[in-house]
């Protein structure tokens, strides 16, 4: 695998909106619609009232059968993706969070995922108009409020990524 090296510099980002704060469970959410583009997008449907999204079959299988997930995979709270193109997460306990995740990877698993959450997209563009909308939702507006924010949110990062080849970073 090719090494990455980090930019000096970054040139200012296109701003098209961004989340104040999503819930520590909010990430969740958006794993639970990605396992099911994955496994079964037939049957992808709001989580019932008082269900614990961290509790999901479907993740289950993704975290502890498959392990190919970058983004089911890879730490909620700690790690890097980085702008290159690998298979499979690389798992290495001196990694911060245990995981390295591809960039691309997790980029293209949340596009699968777009559809489940009525995500228009032009290709694998995000249109402006669209992407304002979903920032300006509340809870309560669309049955994935909360999924959809937090894939607008990680579609803005993966994809400045890939553009300006610069890590994303959790922490």
């Amino acid at each position: 695998m090719p090494l990455h090296h980090e930019p000096e510099q970054v040139p200012k980002l296109p701003y098209r909106g961004h989340l104040i704060g999503m819930g520590y469970s909010g990430l969740h959410y958006l794993r639970r619609a990605v396992a099911f583009a994955r496994q079964a997008p037939e049957e992808f449907c709001p989580l019932p009232e008082g269900e614990d999204v961290t509790s999901d079959l479907r993740v289950d299988e993704e975290l502890f059968v498959r392990m190919d997930s970058h983004l089911i995979c890879h730490s909620d709270c700690e790690g890097f993706y980085v702008p290159i193109d690998f298979p499979i997460p690389v798992y290495n306990d001196d990694l911060p969070g245990g995981c390295l995740g591809s960039s691309q990877r997790a980029l293209a698993e949340i596009l699968l995922a777009a559809p489940l959450l009525g995500i228009p997209l032009e290709g694998e563009k995000l249109a402006d108009e669209v992407a304002a909308s979903i920032v300006q939702e509340t809870e309560d507006s669309h049955p994935y409020a909360i999924e959809r924010q937090v894939w607008f949110t990680l579609h803005e990062c993966l994809r400045h990524s890939i553009e300006y080849k610069c890590a994303v970073v959790f922490n």
